[in-house]
């Protein structure tokens, strides 16, 4: 039978604001999807990335989902893109200011949960 110590319990509290983050994350892009999602896409009309990655819109609402962080990661990482002739980088300039922060926002916030999940994921196994 094994005992529940103090390490558990702090354990489990991250592991639950982890996953409560990541729930509201999910709503807040749920949100964004119905709000923004139409006006990023009009902002990326000459931008290659973007374009192969509008099939995603028939995929359903996670397809949805997956554009919109997929613009989160164009947007953060641009020089990479705009280096590569894969974004414009006039649309990158002329992008939204507050909804790229927005994005480029989340982008972080959803980098560190998920970094934070394997960091108590291997914690967890450790204290096991």
């Amino acid at each position: 039978m094994s005992e529940i110590t103090t390490a558990h319990i702090v354990l489990g509290s991250f592991m639950g604001i982890t996953f409560l983050g990541a729930f509201i994350m999910i709503g807040v892009h749920l949100y964004w999807i119905r709000t923004h999602l139409n006006e990023a896409l009009a902002h990326f009309k000459n931008s290659p990335i973007v374009n192969q990655q509008r099939a995603f819109l028939y995929f359903g609402i996670w397809g949805k989902m997956a554009l919109l962080g997929g613009i989160a990661g164009f947007l953060t990482y641009s020089g990479h893109f705009i280096k590569r002739g894969l974004l414009d980088a006039d649309e990158v300039r002329n992008f939204p200011e507050l909804l790229k922060k927005k994005l480029i926002t989340s982008h972080y916030i959803l980098g560190g949960l998920l970094t934070s999940f394997f960091i108590e994921y291997i914690a967890m196994r450790l204290i096991k």
